[in-house]
């Protein structure tokens, strides 16, 4: 890359450009591009300024590509076209190994992205998150473009240093990516995006994409086109005749053009070049970015304007750079091919040395004695015999061993390109040893395709950045029929559309693979986890199990022997819902505090409340005796019910508590109605027979002995103070346990807080 010495500082920026500080003294916004001609000449200082760097890039792409470490013309010129000119590959092969450790990070990976919801509690919510980052996982994957988008990225970020993903609106998920060729930024920009003052991005359209734009021209001209001009350019860049255009006005001739591609013309996409579109991107002084297109070859105005489109850099582009450079600028960044290019031409130039010696060294070495025996060289074979024709002598030769010479270099280079170089491990076994375990020759076999945590740790911070856009443009856009399918795999597997709307995107993680781009790594660590896994919980035995499958046979097949577990963990409180359960079984009132997870709770609940009433409507219970339970739990479940109603994403279990707790109502009613019925009737029946029993007396004429007063009324007495201590019993003995289900439910309370910590 070019000298950036010579370049302008970052604070003379604006004035070299030529922008504007975009803001009025009335503290109004101005266009900080004048017009069209002002944009193009911004456009042409940038590239000025980055053709060493270009020079540099397309020479290093050319070593990664092939070309031969010396310049063939140069070597017919110099009498020397028979001289070895080889590029050996040594510097794709390093590509290759550094790009698959990449390609890795993704490939073994069931989901992306981890999302973070707000709504429902923690078990519901870790399901229902879980489930939304599965299904943008296979949004993403079956988008055709996001493969070859994600190798460009990381192909572009390993060559160069500097990889860009950028967004052609606000509203598309579908992002595109670009290296310093396709985007432009000053130079002595600091490496961040909120640093960047303006930035050109180069696209090239088709006539009939050009047009697309413009179909509807009151909406187009609405937001931000000029239909005009575009009219002006697609007739511009028409090079085929005879078909009603090429003469008369700018309107006619795009009348006839539009015609033309209405009617699907594909003449018109093959012999008419493509339009070079220039897209400024330009911060504002509040951070927002305006957007300005115009076309590279004569503008007359802009064809697109829209001032502050993206409301921040992240949301237009986001830029992957290997670290900040010498001097924390984007173009003191460095990447593989600048730090293992004079390696490589020196490596090629010494092999094809070695290759021209041995050539060389194998020659038969013939001296003519004079220029006619020069002419007159013949050599006759006869059998096993060769007969040179006479002036012509052998000479005996001594060359030099060029091999001896030239293979310690090589060896010494490539030691310095593996030091070097992230994409090989400096450190390791003895290759030579022989006590080398199996876990050493695992790791030796997959040494080549191991990452520095430094370019992991970069690479990643721009890829969650880059997949948090990614997330909320997918909530943003329920246009696109592939987000409205997300939205209905999503739903169809339990998740309300509320609790997709409503994520907090902005701790969207990018969800980092086991190895760091290592399989042999990935693999020592699965051992690791295996060998403590005794002390998991049942679903992280599965999922561990499911992890060592997908690296051995990976994941698109590894549901055949390692299904995945969509069964909830279980936690603390729904040991408590079921401890609550037994204490309500026996009457006992329990209280509802509003720190409990009522998500949990009332399902349990619900499932022995709904038991409890089937039992009755099919007389299985007695209701005199299953009345306390029947009021304890019904009082129960309306205290959740009540604390639920305030969550959303339990809104479907509050409508259903709500039906279980009419049922309840009715139930006890009925019941307290048939058990007033029955007292009356026994009461009824009592005094009947109390009757009967004195008209029985009467008729016998027996005179019975009437019982001293005061000795019954001390029978009563005693009668009356029993069942009074036994209800009095019987409340203490309630009330300790019910005092008894109070501090186990604390208690259980206090342990969850606690575990949450």
């Amino acid at each position: 890359m070019a000298d950036n010495k010579t370049q302008p500082k970052s604070l003379d920026v604006i004035d070299q450009l030529g922008l504007t500080m975009g803001v009025k003294e009335d503290g109004t916004k101005t266009r900080r591009i004048k017009d069209a001609k002002s944009a193009l000449a911004i456009f042409n200082r940038l590239k000025d300024a980055d053709a060493n760097s270009a020079l540099q890039r397309a020479r290093i792409d050319g070593m990664f590509d092939g070309a031969s470490p010396y310049d063939q013309g140069k070597l017919n010129a110099s009498g020397q076209s028979q001289k070895t000119n080889l590029n050996f590959g040594e510097a794709q092969r390093l590509l290759d190994i550094s790009l698959s450790a990449y390609v890795d990070l993704y490939s073994s990976l069931e989901k992306f992205v981890n999302v973070k919801g707000t709504l429902g509690e923690d078990a519901q919510r870790h399901e229902w998150e879980d489930t939304v980052s599965s299904e943008i996982t296979q949004l993403l994957k079956s988008w055709p473009e996001f493969h070859s988008n994600y190798l460009r990225l990381c192909t572009t970020f390993i060559k160069h240093g500097v990889g860009v993903a950028y967004f052609d609106s606000p509203e598309g998920w579908q992002f595109r990516v670009g290296s310093f060729e396709d985007i432009l930024i000053p130079r002595q920009t600091p490496a961040s995006e909120e640093a960047i003052d303006i930035s050109v991005i180069r696209r090239s359209y088709h006539l009939h994409e050009l047009n697309n734009f413009i179909k509807d021209p009151k909406a187009a001209a609405k937001v931000g086109w000029n239909v005009d001009e575009v009219k002006r350019v697609m007739t511009k860049n028409v090079t085929t005749t005879g078909r009603g255009y090429g003469g008369g006005t700018t309107d006619s001739e795009y009348e006839a053009l539009a015609a033309q591609l209405k009617n699907n013309d594909l003449l018109i996409g093959v012999e008419n070049p493509t339009v070079s579109v220039l897209h400024f991107l330009v911060r504002e002084t509040d951070g927002t970015l305006s957007h300005y297109s115009c076309v590279e070859s004569s503008p007359e105005k802009f064809l697109y304007e829209k001032p502050s489109r993206y409301q921040s850099a992240e949301e237009a582009y986001v830029l992957f750079t290997y670290g900040v450079g010498s001097n924390g600028t984007y173009h003191s960044i460095r990447g593989l091919g600048q730090r293992i290019f004079s390696h490589i031409q020196t490596s090629n130039r010494l092999r094809c040395q070695m290759i021209d010696g041995a050539m060389i060294s194998s020659a038969v070495m013939l001296q003519p004695e004079s220029s006619r025996a020069l002419e007159e060289l013949d050599m006759t074979f006869f059998g096993s015999y060769a007969v040179l024709s006479p002036n012509v002598n052998i000479i005996e030769k001594a060359i030099p061993n060029l091999s001896q010479a030239v293979q310690p270099a090589l060896e010494d280079m490539q030691n310095q390109l593996a030091m070097n170089t992230d994409t090989q491990s400096p450190y390791g076994p003895n290759q030579s040893s022989p006590y080398r375990n199996k876990d050493q020759v695992v790791s030796d076999m997959d040494v080549s395709t191991q990452l520095s945590g430094a370019a992991l740790n970069l690479f990643y911070a721009s890829w969650g950045r880059l997949l948090r856009e990614v997330v909320k443009r997918i909530i943003k856009s329920p246009k696109d029929k592939r987000i409205s399918d997300f939205y209905k795999r999503c739903e169809s597997r339990g998740v309300p559309k509320e609790f997709i709307n409503s994520l907090d995107t902005a701790r969207t993680k990018a969800v980092r693979a086991i190895g760091d781009g290592s399989r042999a790594n990935r693999l020592a660590s699965l051992r690791e986890l295996n060998a403590i896994s005794g002390s998991f919980d049942e679903v992280g035995r599965a999922n561990l199990t499911r992890d060592i499958v997908s690296t051995r046979v990976g994941a698109d097949i590894a549901d055949r022997y390692a299904p995945q577990v969509d069964v909830p963990r279980e936690t603390v409180d729904n040991k408590i819902a079921i401890i609550e359960n037994g204490h309500i079984s026996q009457g006992q009132q329990i209280p509802v505090l509003s720190s409990e997870l009522h998500g949990t709770h009332l399902p349990i609940h619900l499932e022995l409340f709904g038991q409890l009433i089937e039992a009755l409507n099919t007389g299985q219970a007695d209701p005199m005796q299953s009345m306390p339970t029947l009021q304890a739990m019904y009082q129960h479940v309306a205290e959740h019910t009540e604390f639920a109603s305030g969550e959303p994403a339990l809104e479907g279990l509050v409508g259903q508590a709500k039906q279980v707790l009419q049922y309840g109502e009715e139930m006890i009613n009925n019941t307290a109605k048939a058990m007033q019925k029955e007292e009356r009737d026994a009461a009824q029946a009592q005094q009947q027979m109390t009757e009967e029993e004195a008209m029985m007396q009467q008729q016998q004429g027996g005179e019975q002995q009437q019982e001293d007063p005061k000795m019954q009324s001390a029978q009563v007495q005693m009668q009356i103070m029993q069942q009074k201590a036994e209800l009095e019993m019987a409340i203490k003995q309630q009330k300790h346990e019910q005092d008894q289900a109070i501090r186990d439910a604390e208690a259980a309370m206090k342990f969850q807080e606690e575990s949450r910590q």
